[in-house]
């Protein structure tokens, strides 16, 4: 009896400990995410890189460290620090250090967002450095894109009713979006 009661308090023990160590990691996960330099990389890889990818130079760059710039080095960076924090995501993922459905349910539409982004530019370093650059980053993906297509609606509980809200600005934002499509302000 006393061992079986030393053994639960063990077990209880264990929970709490990873409990507070996922707390710890997705705390510096939130933390990573709003540094400066981040929010920088994420901001080139969503409105600067698409038109970098466009140049046949700054591929070539990609694929040949010593051709690259101190321009495309910057952006190359850029998409560098964006990709390794989601690789590091995908092996806290991978090896349960976090809570798989507390991850997804947080950021599964960022990480496909963000892979999508990155996409064009990990096919040509993949051909350089082959299939495992960013395999946990994919990984963490396919896991994303699973969620969500199983959680359309989110995780939100089903028997909770759920705030209706209107978006007063719709119609002058869509407006205004028309105009700046017609080049327009």
């Amino acid at each position: 009896m006393i061992i079986s009661a030393t053994a639960l308090a063990a077990v209880v023990q264990l929970r709490h400990m990873r409990g507070s160590n996922q707390i710890a990691v997705l705390t510096e996960l939130r933390a990573s995410q709003q540094a400066p330099e981040y929010l920088k990389a994420v901001h080139s890889i969503f409105s600067e890189l698409p038109a970098k990818m466009q140049d046949p130079a700054f591929r070539y760059q990609l694929a040949n460290k010593a051709a690259r710039t101190v321009e495309n080095i910057r952006y190359i960076s850029y998409a560098e620090t964006v990709g390794d924090f989601y690789e590091n995501m995908g092996v806290f993922a991978k090896a349960g250090l976090v809570d798989r459905r507390l991850l997804l349910d947080a950021h599964s539409s960022l990480v496909i967002d963000t892979w999508n982004a990155l996409a064009e530019l990990t096919a040509i370093l993949r051909m350089r450095y082959g299939r495992a650059l960013y395999k946990n980053f994919e990984y963490l993906v396919v896991l994303s894109q699973d969620w969500n297509a199983a959680t359309p609606d989110g995780s939100y509980p089903r028997d909770v009713r759920r705030i209706d809200l209107p978006n007063k600005w719709l119609s002058a934002d869509e407006k205004y979006a028309a105009a700046l499509e017609k080049g327009i302000q």
